[in-house]
């Protein structure tokens, strides 16, 4: 078994939403990725998928993209994006997409020898363009990845890994209250996206606090979903 991820896929939700505005590399990105993915992923590997999944404005426009990302191999994990606006409850989205996906929302599971936490996050709290409205969100997400870290240590499993959105550093790669969160739950490693660009690529940091961190936006992963354990079949 094996456990990849990627995020950010930005799939249309049947909005007029072309990828290549953002560059030439972006063209028929998903046929990029499906195909990268079919040739790498089994059914029996797992696929953390950290937000931003379509453009859709509501459940039913999205469906046809989660359609497609349940139709490739393997589990898929999510979490909710910035741009996700068509996140329901989770038991409506597991009957609208037929249970091919696992979701994480105040909730947690687990592969093998590791649990799997996770939440959206927001901006830093050291952001200069922050309002009072965003201060709120960063209470409530902090709130929410406190609690998914609770349910995932009651596996008891050897590691920890959670999966956010947003970056949980700012833009001088300070380290933001969700790192403090996940070094006091032992996370071992953080999986993130949200960040696009060659520009916002310099600079990142692989390790903030001990805790190994993994930037999974599809254009800085060259649209291959990266690996990140892998496990001998006994």
């Amino acid at each position: 078994m094996t456990l990849f991820a990627i995020g950010d896929l930005h799939l249309p939700g049947g909005e007029e939403k072309p990828m290549d505005i953002f560059g030439d590399h972006w063209e028929n990105h998903f046929a990029h990725i499906a195909a990268d993915w079919r040739a790498r992923v089994k059914d029996g590997d797992v696929v953390l998928i950290p937000g931003d999944i379509s453009w859709a404005m509501q459940l039913e426009r999205a469906v046809p993209d989660l359609q497609k990302i349940g139709a490739l191999p393997g589990r898929k994990v999510l979490i909710k994006g910035n741009h996700d606006y068509w996140w329901n409850t989770v038991s409506k989205m597991k009957r609208m997409t037929d249970n091919a996906f696992e979701f994480i929302f105040n909730s947690a599971l687990s592969v093998e020898n590791i649990a799997l936490a996770g939440t959206r996050g927001w901006i830093p709290e050291t952001s200069k363009k922050i309002t009072e409205e965003d201060k709120v969100i960063i209470l409530r997400e902090q709130g929410r990845l406190e609690r998914s870290l609770i349910e995932a240590e009651k596996f008891n499993c050897e590691k920890i890994f959670a999966i956010l959105h947003y970056p949980p550093f700012d833009e001088q790669r300070r380290p933001t209250k969700m790192m403090e969160i996940m070094k006091s739950h032992g996370v071992t490693d953080c999986i993130y996206g949200h960040i696009h660009g060659k520009q916002n690529f310099n600079n990142l940091p692989k390790e903030l606090e001990g805790i190994q961190l993994h930037l999974t936006s599809s254009d800085y992963l060259n649209f291959k979903p990266l690996l990140l354990t892998e496990w001998n079949e006994s």
